[in-house]
């Protein structure tokens, strides 16, 4: 995938989810944040936006399994929406995390996760996801007959 289409569809993902986490929310059981100004983000860090991804990062989503260059779809993303808030390059900070680690309840060593999940009802019990940016329909395939 060129860098051109890499950037466009980087810019797609960030309007999707800046727009998902700063609109108004109609249960009384969620909070959305008034301003995605970055003055306003409740981060781990102040100043920082620490965003994790998987041990290791897989191509075409991360390239060379370094997110910090911000080459592949993910790092791009990442990096428009570190942007979209307010937020330097130098100002992120990327850890890691194993893929059950990410969608386990409990406290996180990040501010968000960028990795391949698929969106299961059992997962949002507890993890809030964006809206999807990237979708892959699946199929199997086999031949006639075959059981």
């Amino acid at each position: 995938m060129n860098k051109k289409k890499i950037a466009i569809l980087a810019l797609i993902a960030t309007s999707a989810m800046v727009l998902t986490g700063c609109a108004k929310s109609d249960s009384s059981s969620e909070t959305a944040s008034a301003s995605c100004a970055k003055a306003d983000l409740p981060t781990l860090t102040a100043g920082k936006l620490t965003i994790a991804t998987g041990q290791p990062a897989y191509y075409p989503w991360v390239i060379d399994d370094k997110p910090e260059t911000g080459n592949g779809f993910e790092g791009a993303v990442a990096y428009a929406v570190a942007k979209a808030l307010g937020y330097t390059n130098d100002e992120v900070v990327w850890v890691r995390t194993t893929f059950d680690g990410a969608v386990t309840p409990g406290a996180k060593t990040f501010d968000f996760n960028l990795q391949q999940f698929s969106i299961t009802d059992e997962r949002k019990v507890a993890v809030d996801f964006s809206s999807p940016y990237y979708t892959a329909p699946q199929a199997i395939v086999s031949f006639a007959g075959s059981k």
